[in-house]
Order: structure tokens, then C-alpha cells, then sequence
């Protein structure tokens, strides 16, 4: 290996540790990636210039123009639900159902349930993950508000849902299609495993939730909305019922799951929204109905906005460092590594996650080599690369962590550690567990 490529190694592992650290204290990535795909450049000789303006920003450009349908209306979905009230209602219904008459503690418990069922329950219906986080936010901050779980908590519980839904074997999700096309698997390769690496996240993941959330109130912590916009229940005002409330949820994973097409999902799903649920968004500050809906679509122009440039950002980090002789000697090192071949699986698909911060890209370019390279069933490869998928893409300088730690108004320090332990720790192990079986034989 050449002096060159050992210092671009070096200056890449430094470079994310930096991004890492400064992002984690509460420096935004909006110049800390572009600082951070700087120190790359210049140790690895690129030409800073061309490399910005080619690499760097055609890697953000790329990730906006793939992403602008989905995350703007995703999130115009989510403001027609949270002006509605609808989001409430849902949460307050099986809330109700589910912990009527209950202590602190139980409803605690059965809020953490409810948050991790809902997310599962909508991204394994079809559901992006990325979407999920933004639509699913209003109604976990409503369960929050109801169960007086603290809100430092609530990232943790949309997360460890969503994680577990695209770790689970027939996931119509991207992680789980693309080693399908790859390797001529089917979605639910690998299901034994597949199901016991799932179980590990979501039980693992909800078990230290509730123990974490009831120490947490033996400590005095309560819930408070802090900076953001939380409606509680209002017994003056009318919600719309739940199974109205449900309906354009539902439509969205039919449709997707009929044409495999989540943008236009997405669409008629927001269309239904506005004709079910703008009757009950209620005229405030001397604003008629329809002037509140328009400025809850402003706001939401906006979100997608900071979303999609944000998102972009780390893919034009992520870019810069995949055009590196450096990044290439790193996955054919890793890709040969002398452990068992299942392992070898976790270890490289995790680490080019963590790499290019997107596990569609990591998987897109991993998997083909692993198979070329690994005496290891194409079922194997393909239900350990899915479940590693969901490992580091929520590190913190990933674009929907930051995001979403804005949206409830939290520094990393205070609402990443749950995010972190139900999706990097959880996911780790149920990715470990799942290479092992599959060492030992079972599945195959």
C-alpha cells in the first residue's frame, strides 16, 4: 500500500471522526461537511476547485433532485396532520384504549409499545423510513405528551420502529430490494435469521426505552414541548375520527404497495388529506381555515427545504471521499478481511453505511463485491447486508439525525444517545446474531 493511500486513509477515518464530534456538539453540517470534505481533498491531492464544484456538489445535487418528491410531500403530509389535529387523535385513541386508567409508569410503557408498533406497522407496509421519521413526529410527541414520557426520548422511539420494520424479512423497503436484485434472492430470504435479528431491535430496543424512560421519571424528568409546536389535547375543539385520521396513511402504503411508486403514493395520499382533514383544522389569530392550512404548507415548504439541503450536504461529503484511491483500498481491505464470511459481511456493509451515508449507495456498491469475493450463500449475504444496512445510517451527522433532533428542539447530547442505542447498538447486535446463525447453518 503506498504512503499516498495510507494518508488518505488516515485523513478520511480523521475526517469523519470530525464530522462526528463537531456535529455531536452542536456545530451544524452545513459548513463542517464542506470543511471536513476540504481536509480530504487536500490530503489526498485533489484539486480543491474541481473537486468542490463537480464532485462535492454534484453529490448534493444528485441527493436533492432524487429526493425532493418525497421528502416535500412526506412532509406536507405530516403539517396537514399536525394543523388537523389528526395526529393527536390517533395518539390520544390508543392511548385510551390501551392505558386507560393506567399509572405513570404503565402508560410510559405502553406509549414506548405503541410509538415502536405504529412506526414498524407503517414502514413495513411501504412506507419509506426517511418519510416515516416526518410523519410518524406529530403523533409520537403526542403519545409523549400523553404518557409524560420526556421528550428527549421521542427521536429514540420513532427510530427503533422504523429500524426494526426494514430489518424484517418481506420489508418492501429499498434495503431489502436492492440485494434482490443483485443477488436473485427473494424479499424474504433468509427468514429464520432474518426474523430473530428483527426481534433483537425491536425488543431490545423497546426493553431500554422503558427502563431508561422510567429512571428517568424517578430522576423528576417530565415531558415538556420545549421550542416546538405541540397541540394537546383541546376537549373544546373537534378532532377527526380515528379511522378518518387513518385513512390517507393507508392509502399511501396501498398504493405503493400496488405500484411501487412512493412519490405518487405519497401524492393521493396528501390529496385524501387535504379533503379528509382540512374540515378540522381550526381558524386561529384572526386566520380563516384555509389561511391556516397555507401557512402549515408554508412551514412545510421550508422544512423540506433545510431537509434536502441538509441531506445533501453529507452526500457531498460522502461523494468526495468515494472518488479517493484511499476509499477503494479500504473496501478491498475490509471486503478480504481473514474472519469468518458472515462477519465479513456486517464489518463491510457497516463501515461503507457509515462511509457514503446512505445504505442504498452502500449496498448498491458493496453486495456485488461480497458475492464475487465470499465462498457465502447469496440468502446469507443478502439478509446480513440488509439488517447491517440499518446499523450506521443513523450516526450523527446523518442528515435525517440532525433533522429530526431539530424538529424537537434537542441537542445531540440530549436526544441522540436513545437514537443511538436503539438503532446502532440494537442494530449491531441483531446483525451480529444474524451472521452467526447463518455461520452455524441455520437458514441456509
Amino acid at each position: 500500500m503506498s504512503a499516498s493511500v495510507v494518508i488518505g486513509i488516515i485523513a478520511i477515518i480523521a475526517a469523519f471522526a470530525l464530522l462526528i464530534v463537531l456535529c455531536f456538539r452542536g456545530w451544524s453540517a452545513m459548513y463542517v461537511a464542506p470543511i471536513c470534505a476540504m481536509v480530504v481533498i487536500i490530503a489526498c491531492g485533489m484539486p480543491p476547485v474541481g473537486t468542490m464544484v463537480n464532485v462535492f456538489a454534484g453529490g448534493a445535487g444528485g441527493f436533492v433532485t432524487g429526493l425532493l418528491p418525497i421528502f416535500l410531500l412526506s412532509i406536507l403530509i405530516g403539517r396537514v396532520y399536525i394543523s388537523s389535529g389528526a395526529a393527536t387523535n390517533i395518539a390520544t385513541f390508543l392511548m385510551g384504549v390501551f392505558a386507560k386508567n393506567a399509572d405513570v409508569k404503565k402508560r410510559q410503557t405502553v406509549g414506548v409499545i405503541i410509538s415502536i408498533t405504529v412506526s414498524w406497522i407503517m414502514c413495513f407496509g411501504g412506507i419509506d423510513t426517511f418519510c416515516a421519521l416526518f410523519t410518524l413526529f406529530p403523533v409520537i410527541l403526542t403519545i409523549c405528551g400523553s404518557a409524560n414520557i420526556p421528550r428527549r426520548y421521542m427521536i429514540g422511539m420513532i427510530t427503533c420502529g422504523v429500524s426494526g420494520a426494514a430489518c424484517t424479512p418481506g420489508a418492501p423497503l429499498v434495503a431489502n430490494s436492492i440485494p434482490m436484485s443483485i443477488l436473485g434472492t427473494s424479499s424474504t430470504a433468509g427468514l429464520v435469521p432474518g426474523l430473530v435479528g428483527a426481534f433483537i431491535v425491536l425488543f431490545g430496543g423497546g426493553f431500554y426505552l422503558i427502563r431508561s424512560i422510567h429512571k428517568a421519571t424517578d430522576r423528576g424528568e417530565v415531558f415538556e414541548p420545549g421550542n416546538i409546536e405541540f397541540q394537546p389535547v383541546d376537549s373544546s375543539r373537534k378532532y377527526p375520527p380515528f379511522i378518518i385520521a387513518l385513512l390517507p396513511l393507508i392509502l399511501v402504503v396501498i398504493l405503493f404497495n400496488i405500484t411501487n411508486t412512493l412519490p405518487l403514493a405519497l401524492l393521493f395520499g396528501f390529496l385524501l388529506a387535504l379533503v379528509l382533514l382540512t374540515p378540522y383544522i381550526q381558524p386561529r389569530d384572526g386566520m380563516t381555515r384555509g389561511r391556516v392550512l397555507v401557512a402549515e404548507l408554508n412551514e412545510g415548504g421550508k422544512s423540506t427545504a433545510e431537509a434536502l439541503l441538509l441531506g445533501g450536504i453529507i452526500a457531498g461529503f460522502a461523494a468526495v471521499v468515494q472518488q479517493t484511491d484511499a476509499y477503494n483500498a479500504m473496501i478491498d481491505g475490509v471486503t478480504h478481511l481473514p474472519i469468518p464470511a458472515p462477519l465479513v459481511v456486517v464489518i463491510s456493509v457497516a463501515i461503507l453505511v457509515g462511509l457514503t451515508g446512505s445504505p442504498p449507495v452502500a449496498l448498491q456498491i458493496v453486495v456485488p463485491v461480497l458475492a464475487a469475493s465470499l465462498a457465502l450463500s447469496p440468502v446469507a449475504i443478502h439478509r446480513i447486508a440488509t439488517i447491517t444496512a440499518s446499523t450506521f445510517d443513523t450516526l450523527p451527522y446523518q442528515g435525517a439525525i440532525i433533522i429530526m433532533l431539530g424538529m424537537a428542539d434537542l441537542k445531540h447530547k440530549e436526544g441522540y444517545p436513545p437514537v443511538f442505542m436503539c438503532t446502532v447498538v440494537m442494530t449491531g447486535l441483531g446483525a451480529i446474531v444474524t451472521a452467526l446463525l447463518f455461520a452455524m447453518g441455520v437458514g441456509l
